[in-house]
């Protein structure tokens, strides 16, 4: 099988790279005061200072405090929205930052097939929080023809991802208080297939994650379909949960033409690969191929018993994936 190559855009790219419109987003808390309760502690709870909670709640005198009421916690972390040129389409993405001055580690995080940055279930939404609450940084983003991206899906395959991979990791690594010599990267199902290929391409990765990630993606686009794609230059993509996806001939030639773990073996950053126990999506057996591609003898393999493929984050019951989100923080705490 041929081996992807690396495209040459997102060195082009970077000189690009312009802020089009930034929106802070302060994602804080609320705290009632229960008797006994000191404004100090309540900061030191949270991490934050006092001040910041007596100005935000206009509290004059911080010895007054009157039990019952609600108190606006200030958030722990920015989040950033931008939109990233990458020549020929923008990258709709949104930075993470931690309060302090950092520098933090930077971990890039990448979505799955027919999904957006925000993830299934708002996935990303939980993970962002929890690694800003460690002190990491992250930059998740809309590939081509997801969520806010206004381009064409059909454009979308393994180069075109793994380009505006770098160029977001680029973008977020020049950012004042981020560190970009360490740098993670983490996909859930097909996103773990580009995290695999840009860690593979791109030593910048000192760490790489998958939730699921999928090696072989013959699942999504079979040979039938291949077929058509051939006859039509694409291949449309059907879900429940979203409008249809003209999958690209593009992917399916890169698809089948290029050995992921091949092109990730590559890489010498350390992999943890974790996969529910009863994911029918991807068979857990993938994790274990993955880690076996390393070249690390950091890697490791996780299977969270009793998870599907979206880690229970439909059914109401977060023991799952709250065990997904420590071992994503704990890992990166770790490696970075």
């Amino acid at each position: 099988m041929s081996v992807l190559k690396v495209t040459r855009r997102a060195s082009l790219a970077v000189v690009l790279v312009l802020l089009l419109g930034t929106m802070l987003l302060a994602a804080g808390t609320e705290y009632t005061v229960v008797k006994g309760d000191t404004l100090w502690e309540i900061a030191k709870t949270y991490d934050v200072d006092w001040k910041e909670i007596a100005e935000l709640n206009g509290i004059t005198d911080e010895f007054a405090l009157q039990v019952g009421t609600v108190l606006k916690i200030p958030a722990a972390y920015t989040e950033i929205s931008v939109m990233i040129p990458n020549i020929d389409h923008d990258i709709p993405a949104v930075i993470c930052i931690p309060k302090g001055d950092g520098p933090f580690p930077i971990v890039v995080m990448l979505h799955g097939t027919g999904s957006d940055k925000s993830e299934a279930g708002g996935g990303y939404l939980l993970a962002a929080p929890a690694l800003a609450e460690a002190g990491i940084a992250s930059v998740r983003f809309d590939f081509i023809g997801n969520g806010e991206s206004t381009a064409d899906y059909i454009d979308y395959n393994f180069t075109s991802a793994v380009d505006d991979t770098n160029i977001a990791f680029a973008y977020a690594a020049s950012l004042p208080r981020i560190d970009g010599h360490r740098a993670g990267i983490m996909g859930w199902s097909q996103g773990g297939t580009i995290a695999l290929l840009a860690a593979g391409q791109n030593p910048a990765y000192k760490s790489v994650l998958c939730w699921a990630g999928a090696p072989d993606l013959s699942g999504v686009g079979s040979l039938e379909a291949y077929e058509i794609a051939k006859q039509n230059g694409y291949y449309e993509l059907t879900f429940e949960w979203r409008t249809p996806l003209k999958l690209g001939l593009q992917w399916f030639d890169e698809a089948y033409g290029t050995d992921v773990l091949q092109v990730f073996s590559n890489s010498g950053a350390p992999v943890l690969a974790i996969n529910g126990a009863e994911d029918t999506v991807v068979d857990p057996i993938n994790a274990e191929r993955i880690v076996d591609a390393s070249r690390n003898s950091e890697s490791k393999v996780l299977l969270i018993e009793g998870a599907d493929h979206t880690f229970n984050i439909f059914t109401g019951d977060m023991t799952a994936f709250n065990q997904l989100i420590q071992a994503t923080v704990d890992w990166f705490d770790k490696t970075l």
